[in-house]
């Protein structure tokens, strides 16, 4: 193992990444007045934890700020930022085209936001005992799929936020 992360070092420190020098519209700019790009300030104030996409030129992230951000493909400007969750968010999720978002967070919470809604969530999902690991949603958005550490799967209505079904999984981590 020693012998492997020394070659893996090695390997790594030769790589040289110039990240700045690509756009989010995926052409590649020149560094310099000549390719100078437009500036936009951060989606989050800290890592990103989670991205998925939202529409064909949107796509939502989750951070560890516990805020969720929806942004641009093309331009990388970050358009509708929601906070809520009280721990690092953990997944995001929604339906392709649709106008509601999901976050899963350390909080033991998954909580639903609207594109079109106010900045607060639209309808909250608790009843898992440790942190939200997973989450799928419907292709109408109607119904939601959350997993946690706790070795739970439960099935929710999102209309509603009642939970229509829990599974107890005997794994170590669903």
């Amino acid at each position: 193992c020693l012998l492997l992360a020394r070659a893996m070092g090695k390997l790594q420190s030769k790589i040289s990444y110039h990240t700045t020098k690509y756009r989010a519209d995926g052409s590649v700019g020149q560094p310099g007045p000549a390719g100078a790009s437009q500036q936009h300030s951060p989606a989050h104030t800290d890592a990103v934890t989670s991205v998925a996409a939202l529409k064909p030129d949107l796509c939502v992230s989750g951070g560890r700020d516990k805020s969720v951000a929806v942004s641009s493909w093309r331009s990388g400007a970050a358009l509708r930022r929601f906070i809520g969750h009280e721990r690092e968010v953990t997944k995001v999720t929604s339906s392709l085209d649709s106008n509601r978002v999901f976050s899963a967070s350390r909080d033991k919470t998954v909580m639903m936001w609207e594109l079109q809604g106010t900045s607060g969530p639209s309808q909250h999902f608790p009843g898992h005992d440790l942190v939200v690991t997973g989450l799928a949603v419907s292709p109408d958005a109607s119904q939601l799929c959350t997993g946690s550490r706790d070795n739970t799967v439960c099935k929710w209505d999102t209309e509603t936020g009642e939970c229509l079904g829990r599974a107890a999984i005997s794994r170590n981590l669903v």
